[in-house]
């Protein structure tokens, strides 16, 4: 995930929140696809409780992302589950405590042309690691937006975002966020 729309992400969960600078301190992160980690840890570093990263390359996981997460001093809050984000979720619904339960923030940024959207949204959309106050975050190319549904288990699509050529749809309770919107940020994609 891009820097500027992993800040814009953040801004607009501190802004729901009201808060500045910080995450609910009690809350659990899940970063599907995690890659260098940047997501979660940026989380981590807002001060949520725990952090899951799901990275199927074992390389990376260990020659970039523990190397991240340790450097930045969230060892003892992290955990890394070297597989793919798939078959975490699989695990994961014939598990329902799997993982520790369910999770505060998903982050889902997938290598959009190398995952089968439908299968990772049916596989979402049962999941025990889905709770009705969790918010969901997924990224996703605008070729295949059709794939990107308008509901994920108890929760619905409520923001829909343009950052340059970046989308990402947020899911929420409607009450959470407010009515459904689809957004161009002016600032993200070039227009100001």
């Amino acid at each position: 995930m891009m820097e500027k729309v992993r800040q814009a992400i953040f801004n607009m969960i501190q802004s729901q929140a009201g808060s500045v600078n910080c995450l609910p301190r009690t809350a659990r992160w899940l970063d599907l696809f995690a890659g260098t980690g940047s997501v979660g840890i940026g989380a981590m570093s807002r001060g949520i409780k725990e952090a899951h990263f799901v990275e199927m390359d074992p390389i990376v996981v260990q020659k970039i992302l523990c190397r991240n997460i340790t450097s930045c001093g969230f060892k003892n809050k992290a955990t890394c589950h070297t597989t793919k984000a798939e078959d975490f979720l699989q695990r994961a619904a014939k598990l329902p405590r799997f993982a520790g339960g369910s999770f505060d923030f998903i982050s889902v940024c997938p290598p959009y042309l190398l995952v089968s959207y439908p299968v990772l949204f049916d596989l979402l959309d049962v999941s025990p690691l889905i709770h009705p106050g969790s918010i969901v975050f997924v990224e996703y190319p605008k070729q295949l937006a059709h794939e990107v549904l308008d509901t994920m288990g108890p929760l619905r699509k409520v923001r829909d975002r343009k950052y340059g050529r970046t989308y990402v749809a947020v899911y929420a309770q409607g009450s959470s966020f407010g009515k459904e919107v689809y957004e161009i940020d002016p600032f993200l994609s070039g227009q100001v």
